[in-house]
Formats: C-alpha cells, structure tokens, sequence
C-alpha cells in the first residue's frame, strides 16, 4: 500500500451517495467548526479484488477551511452506495482506499462548499469518474 496510498493514487467508492445528483446538486455534510472531520471514502477494485487506480483532485477548494485526503483501508460491501452487488469473492476483504476530510477555519460557522474530481486516468469511460460538490455546514 505504500506505493498505492501515499500517492493518492487511490480506489475510488465513496461512503456518502455520489451519484449523478452529486455532479448537479451536491451531497452534503454537517461538522464541527475547527475540528478536521472525514466526510468520504473511495476505493475501486477489479474482480480480483486488485486496486485499480484513481486520482483525487481538488478542483474548487471550500473558502473556508480546507480539503485533505488521507490513505485509508476499506472493507469492501457485498453492496456499493448504488446497490451493486459487489464480486463475492471481494466481499469482507479490505482493500486500499483513500479518506476525504473537511477542517473549517477555527470559529467560522456557516456554510462552504467546494469540489473534486475522482477519475480513473486508466480507463476514461470509467462510470466512478466525475465531479463531486459538497456543500458544509459548519457549527
């Protein structure tokens, strides 16, 4: 994984529904002011249970606090958030991912958003490539 992960060469799934409403309408988070909160996971796996890789790219930072990823490892679902089912031979193993944290400016409170690309710069018609808005609220 230590090539993998500290790369941010990550697998891509995420933890909160990202679907086509995520292109259009956002998904959205609620934390704590100040305190660095994870709001997202990916991971991307083939049938092998082998990584496939993936890039994570900020593409709109929020105005008010900032965006960090981190390597992070994923037990993988007999589902994905678009009710998939997983390969069996997947399910229950952990494979490598990549954890999204939001961290406000210290007192602000309110509402920020920003944005991110995930995609797979080996297969372009990959369906998990997309723009991902969030939209924070912090209190």
């Amino acid at each position: 994984m230590a090539g993998m992960g500290r790369n941010l060469l990550v697998i891509v799934s995420c933890l909160v529904c990202v679907s086509a409403a995520a292109q259009q309408g956002g998904v959205s988070a609620t934390v704590q002011s100040g305190v660095k909160t994870q709001i997202a996971t990916h991971d991307r796996f083939d049938k092998q249970c082998r990584p496939n890789r993936v890039e994570i790219s900020v593409i709109a930072p929020p105005a008010n606090g900032t965006v960090s990823t981190e390597p992070k490892d994923i037990v993988v679902k007999a589902q994905n958030r678009y009710g998939d089912t997983q390969p069996s031979q997947c399910v229950g193993k952990t494979v490598a991912g990549v954890a999204i944290f939001y961290q406000s400016k210290p007192g602000f409170v309110g509402t920020d958003s920003f944005r991110y690309r995930r995609s797979n710069p080996d297969d372009a018609n990959d369906r998990f490539n997309m723009e991902i808005l969030y939209r924070v609220t912090v209190q």
